[in-house]
């Protein structure tokens, strides 16, 4: 009786298991993907590549996008399936009444990088962060697109430096292929981006890296947003249609996660991402080798709880939202 009893729980457990892996596994739905210009929504570039997508039973588009709002805008308009973008913006959309949820991070540290024109004058570029805030005061700052992470980041910025967002003047200037056009032709001082655009700058020696977020000790407010700086959004109602498309998807980025963050697999990551993007300019391939490098550490699948709150504490700090935001009812049940 005992041994017939176990045996009973055992094909139980089996059954809930089977059912479980059945469950997340898609049915060949097509599920289109925000991705950016140069190293992009790499995730999702390598679980395209690799098949985890087809493996998890769906099929995964790519649609370049270049700003979170942009993203945001066509998630709700439904002409993507999955946005990429910063907590941010989510909770503006939210506020809003959009109703949106993240399935699992894109890029886990914080990406936004400050560069400037090499004929800028910026005696305390070199004393790092908050003295080179005093040297930007007054200028043009580039930003992907007004309202955007990148803009409420840097006023963030301006704010722990004693300053604030109106002493600067914001340029929207697009993805980084764009706004190193802008910086370059002087359409703008200094811009708040993110890679390749340090990278362009580091290897072509024709702008000036000064900040990289994902190093910075310092603000705290800001070191502490490392671990959710850019997730994968979806609309509320595709959970609520298909929740096992959204667990595919999860599978599919822990599959990915998986390869790139092997060291060995490093130049067949890179050339996964020069098959979406390659940069038309001198030493295009050493900017996105460069590039790569930089942002592998960031590419995981894993949300921080702790940091999707931060981020909302930091825009009730600089009058972004007007009340406390509990971040916790951004996330799907089941993201990692």
């Amino acid at each position: 009786m005992k041994s017939g009893k176990w045996i009973g729980v055992l094909a139980l457990a089996a059954l809930c298991v089977s059912g479980t892996a059945a469950s997340a596994q898609g049915k060949g739905e097509t599920v289109k993907i925000q991705d950016y210009p140069g190293i992009g929504n790499m995730l999702f570039r390598v679980a395209l590549s690799k098949g985890y997508c087809e493996a998890h039973g769906i099929k995964c588009q790519l649609q370049m996008i270049p700003s979170g709002p942009l993203g945001a805008q066509a998630l709700l308009a439904k002409s993507i399936d999955v946005g990429f973008f910063p907590p941010e913006v989510q909770i503006n959309a939210s506020l809003k009444g959009a109703a949106l949820k993240i399935i699992s991070a894109g890029a886990t540290l914080n990406v936004y990088q400050i560069v400037i024109r090499n004929d800028l004058e910026a005696p305390n570029s070199a004393k790092g962060y908050p003295a080179f805030m005093a040297d930007l005061k007054g200028k043009k700052i580039g930003v992907p697109a007004r309202g955007s992470g990148g803009e409420l980041q840097f006023g963030l910025l301006a704010e722990g430096a004693g300053l604030k967002a109106e002493d600067f003047t914001f340029v929207a200037v697009g993805s980084p292929d764009t706004s190193y056009g802008a910086l370059t032709s002087r359409q703008i001082d200094a811009s708040m981006t993110f890679e390749p655009s340090g990278s362009m700058c580091d290897v072509l020696k024709t702008c000036k890296t000064i900040f990289r977020a994902l190093e910075a000790k310092e603000p705290a407010v800001i070191v502490r947003t490392n671990g959710a700086s850019s997730n994968m959004v979806v609309r509320q109602e595709a959970i609520d249609n298909a929740p096992h498309v959204q667990d595919a998807l999860i599978a599919a980025a822990k599959d990915a996660e998986a390869f790139i963050q092997d060291p060995k697999n490093f130049d067949e990551a890179l050339k996964i991402a020069q098959s979406y993007f390659k940069f038309n300019m001198p030493k295009g391939d050493e900017v996105m080798e460069a590039a790569l490098r930089s942002a592998i550490p960031a590419y995981k699948a894993g949300v921080s709880r702790s940091a999707l709150q931060q981020i909302a504490d930091n825009m009730l700090a600089t009058k972004q939202i007007e009340a406390k935001f509990e971040t916790g009812k951004l996330l799907y049940g089941n993201a990692p």
